[in-house]
């Protein structure tokens, strides 16, 4: 806790009014929280010269001096922030784009044991010199473009209070005994002094840190896959991974190593459009998580991306007892990265889930999914019949209506199938839903602004 040193009130009466002194301070700390940090200190060196009173009671209040960031050329100012800042914990920063690093990380160095949150980036900065001390109240540490000795010791291995780390192009020592407690973890482009980190590596990273709620694995592996049985992540809940775009044996080694029951969203990431394995692969994965659950899952395929964001039941939105998952594609793809993503669907989807698609419409899409299967008992069944709503996008190309109005015709077990039309000179779209009873797409009345499956939003 930071004691504040005050002045009574009625020695501060004259200039700050009516205001008793603590809710002077807390304005103060609201004014300065609303700008960028960088800037903080800036503000209030202006703030200074308002009168004698708020000078002294802005000097005379650590908490207000404790982000510390590489912005002035002065070391004899940056000193004078520090000083004023008391014993209070510090948020230290300095980036790339700022003052050269190493005389300012010399200030801070000291005062290690006061660090809260540190945000360095440096091309040139000699790290192993400056993060070798035990930093005991350290939070947040968020480290870019740089390289430790291998065998040091990051903080001496002292950092009990340490929750977010994000190491962005970072070469990282051998003992990576600080990430242990996090809640959240980034690696970004992480590497070892003799090359990549190695999959059984991110394994032990992994394992020390039981209670992740926050997981970003963006940098390449090597190394067979881990032989282990995946770690138990019970309050994961965000997972995103992202590797080269040949590596999909990669992706697959991450997540075989990832138990979590209980995520709301994973994100897939990729270049150069989605390789037509890795949303089978992501499904596959998801199924040995929860796809049997009550849960509502939407995924959602990009140029770059696959998020596949999970609703449980019971936080109000829904009430089925049964899975709910909806598929959409937010761009044009090879009909053979969708025909096989609708193939996995068919064969990891529980039969009782109910399944919403929203797809820009294609002739061959539409042969797939009315064409029958033909059973061994002389029975046939619809592909992925358990989709109950479908949704075509016509994204400007001038088709017919003639493909889906003779799906529509054969597919009668899907309860809702619409098209979403451009509207014209940049009007909003146009929805046009099957109407059964006289077999043919009715324009809805109004124009329709969104793009969701399972209601229709409306221009008021």
């Amino acid at each position: 806790m930071v004691i504040l040193q005050m002045q009574p009130v009625h020695q501060t009466g004259k200039y700050l009014g009516p205001l008793p002194l603590e809710l002077f301070v807390s304005i103060i700390t609201l004014s300065l929280d609303s700008i960028n940090p960088h800037n903080a200190l800036d503000r209030l060196e202006q703030l200074r010269l308002v009168n004698k009173t708020w000078l002294a009671t802005i000097d005379s209040t650590p908490r207000f001096w404790t982000s510390i960031s590489n912005v002035s050329k002065s070391l004899a100012r940056i000193k004078e922030w520090i000083k004023k800042s008391g014993d209070a914990p510090l948020r230290i920063t300095s980036t790339i784009r700022m003052e050269p690093t190493e005389p300012f990380m010399a200030l801070c160095y000291p005062l290690a044991h006061r660090w809260k949150s540190v945000t360095v980036s440096s091309f040139r900065l000699n790290a192993s010199a400056f993060f070798d001390k035990p930093a005991p109240l350290l939070e947040e540490l968020h480290l870019g473009v740089m390289s430790f000795e291998p065998d040091m010791s990051l903080f001496a291995g002292v950092t009990p209070s340490l929750l977010v780390v994000d190491l962005f192009h970072v070469t990282v020592p051998r003992d990576l005994g600080f990430l242990k407690h996090l809640k959240s973890l980034q690696l970004r482009g992480v590497t070892y002094p003799s090359g990549k980190l190695a999959i059984v590596q991110l394994y032990d990273i992994l394992s020390a840190s039981p209670n992740l709620r926050r997981l970003n694995l963006a940098t390449d592996f090597e190394g067979e896959p881990c032989r282990r049985d995946p770690l138990p992540f019970p309050v994961l809940a965000d997972l995103a991974v992202s590797t080269p775009q040949d590596r999909n044996d990669l992706t697959s080694a991450i997540l075989s190593m990832i138990a979590a029951p209980n995520l709301t969203k994973i994100v897939v990431q990729f270049n150069n459009g989605p390789p037509a394995t890795v949303l089978p692969l992501s499904i596959s994965w998801l199924k040995r998580q929860t796809l049997d659950q009550p849960r509502q899952y939407d995924i959602t395929i990009g140029a770059g991306s696959i998020v596949i964001s999970i609703v449980p039941k019971g936080d109000g939105s829904w009430l089925s007892e049964d899975p709910q998952l909806h598929l959409s594609w937010q761009g044009h793809f090879s009909i053979n990265v969708l025909i096989e993503v609708l193939e996995e669907l068919e064969r990891s989807v529980p039969s009782h889930a109910a399944v919403t698609m929203e797809i820009y419409s294609t002739h061959r899409i539409v042969d797939y999914l009315k064409t029958p299967r033909i059973n061994q008992d002389g029975t046939q069944t619809w592909p992925l019949s358990n989709l109950r709503s479908i949704r075509f996008k016509r994204g400007g190309l001038p088709h017919s209506f003639d493909s889906v109005s003779d799906f529509a015709r054969v597919r009668r077990d899907i309860a809702r199938i619409t098209i979403l039309s451009p509207g014209a000179f940049g009007l909003a779209s146009i929805l046009h839903v099957w109407d059964a009873s006289s077999m043919s797409f009715v324009p809805q009345s109004r124009p329709v602004i969104g793009n969701g499956v399972g209601s229709d939003n409306e221009v008021s």
